[in-house]
């Protein structure tokens, strides 16, 4: 019974193992047919394995693309254009401010005595004006020069009628002594001859005396009323003088006023913009000094230009943009920096070559490493006429605007930017994969009607694109172009290019 159950088991095993011998040989033989097959008749070799593709219209572009950083619209670095020690510090990063919105102030004990000493000196300066502008020193000159002339006439008269009197003593005397006859007699002492010529001798010392000095007098008086004539010849020529010395007097106390009052004003520190504080440098009982730090911008606006490191490359190259660039220009020595994030633009270091193919008002397409899927149009706004070193490459700055504002964007945001430099619609297109050069000369391959047929025709391009390129003659549309197959090194071979949708089959 054992034996008679055990063998209808045996026999099922040994049929299975069999059929299943047969299916792997079947399978076997399957793949070998395919593999000689393959090595016999490759594909692409035949009219029937040729992979093409049809001529079409449609639309050739290419781009550059780099790395770039968001950043605000506008950026601005304040400061305090005076020195002290910080009072108030009245905001915070990310503190929405206004224009004129108080910032900060440093003490003002100092900067409010220099204002009261110049307001002094302004004060005394315009008294000294006002005493200039009203002096009487011209009038007071002429009243002494009318003295003067006065007692000039006074000695004149007082002299003239001494000398007179002189003379007429001497007169007398001399007709006493003639009277008297005493001219050519002895004169005794005591006679009468005697004092006559006594008298007459005293008469002519006194009167050539009094000539003598009532010339002096007159000479002195002659002098001041000289004096008195050039002090009001000085008086009236130095009050001009005067007036403008003590004009430019007040002009200097009011500009050391203005001075004064401007440091006092640069005690309290304002926002000269709206926008939002991504920058403190300082708090309450610190000193700060008059600092700048002013904001590099972009080409082309007022945005700041991004500092450190980027790279660009051409989109229709095997390697893409890599690298980064830094965050928002430095602060510097600023108390802080505000941006206006209303909008934000792009700011972008691009190879030189891909620089000089970059113009005004070209479209940009821009996706954002911190924003998956979102992908945003702007165009060029400006390209910098200088370079800049970046990693010891050479780049061209380039701003870039935004079309439409997405509220998730924020400054610092890497954005990788591709801009379309060259366009062309509704032209012949082929696959950039399907066009050899030779000479100087661009080849296409054609696959005739009969299927089998290939004919290589020259063609002229025009723009060439990153997958595809403009053929302006040597084809028509509707006509089928070779792609070309290259053999991989494991004996397959791969039909078909960039763009061209082939796949690939592998040998044995």
């Amino acid at each position: 019974m054992i034996q008679t159950r055990s063998l209808p088991r045996r026999l099922q095993a040994w049929r299975g193992r069999r059929l299943l011998a047969l299916g792997l040989a079947f399978v076997a033989v399957a793949l070998l047919a395919l593999i000689v097959h393959d090595v016999i008749a490759p594909p692409g070799t035949s009219g029937g394995g040729t992979r093409t593709t049809v001529i079409r219209r449609g639309t050739v572009s290419a781009a550059v693309s780099g790395t770039g950083t968001v950043v605000p619209v506008q950026q601005q670095n304040v400061a305090f254009r005076a020195s002290g020690q910080l009072t108030e510090v009245n905001v915070k990063v990310g503190d929405q401010v206004h224009a004129g919105q108080v910032l900060a102030r440093i003490d003002q004990t100092t900067y409010q005595t220099a204002l009261q000493q110049a307001q002094a000196s302004l004060t005394q300066a315009q008294a000294n004006l006002s005493t200039a502008q009203t002096s009487n020193a011209v009038t007071q000159a002429q009243h002494q020069l009318a003295a003067a002339q006065l007692a000039y006439n006074d000695a004149a008269n007082q002299v003239a009628l001494q000398n007179q009197q002189d003379a007429n003593a001497v007169t007398n005397a001399q007709n006493q002594f003639n009277n008297d006859n005493c001219a050519g007699q002895p004169q005794p002492a005591g006679s009468k001859c005697y004092q006559d010529q006594q008298a007459l001798n005293q008469a002519q010392n006194k009167q050539a005396s009094d000539q003598l000095s009532g010339q002096h007098q007159v000479n002195q008086a002659r002098a001041s009323v000289v004096s008195a004539q050039d002090a009001v010849n000085n008086a009236a020529n130095s009050r001009p003088n005067t007036i403008a010395a003590a004009q430019a007097s007040v002009d200097t106390a009011q500009a050391g006023l203005q001075t004064a009052q401007n440091n006092l004003n640069s005690t309290t520190l304002t926002s000269p913009i709206d926008g939002v504080i991504s920058a403190v440098n300082g708090q309450v009982g610190e000193s700060v000094s008059a600092s700048g730090g002013a904001t590099a911008q972009a080409p082309g606006s007022t945005a700041p230009q991004p500092a450190g490191s980027g790279s660009s490359s051409s989109s229709s190259s095997t390697a893409g943009a890599a690298g980064t660039t830094g965050g928002s220009a430095s602060s510097g020595s600023a108390f802080a920096v505000i941006n206006n994030s209303s909008s934000m633009q792009v700011v972008a270091p691009l190879a030189e070559a891909d620089a000089a193919k970059v113009k005004s008002d070209q479209t940009v397409n821009l996706s954002f490493d911190a924003l998956p899927g979102v992908t945003l149009t702007g165009h060029v706004l400006a390209v910098a006429p200088g370079s800049s070193t970046i990693q010891n490459v050479t780049n061209y700055y380039v701003t870039l605007t935004l079309d439409t504002a997405n509220p998730n964007l924020r400054s610092g945001m890497t954005a990788n930017a591709a801009v379309v430099v060259s366009q062309a619609t509704n032209v012949l297109v082929v696959p950039n994969s399907a066009i050899s050069r030779s000479g100087g000369t661009n080849y296409v391959t054609l696959l005739q009607k009969d299927g089998k047929t290939q004919v290589r025709v020259a063609v002229e391009t025009g723009v060439v694109g990153d997958t595809s390129t403009e053929v302006t003659a040597g084809v028509v549309e509707g006509d089928r172009v070779v792609l070309p197959s290259t053999r991989l090194s494991g004996g397959g071979t791969t039909t078909g290019g960039r763009g061209a949708g082939g796949g690939i089959r592998l040998g044995g």
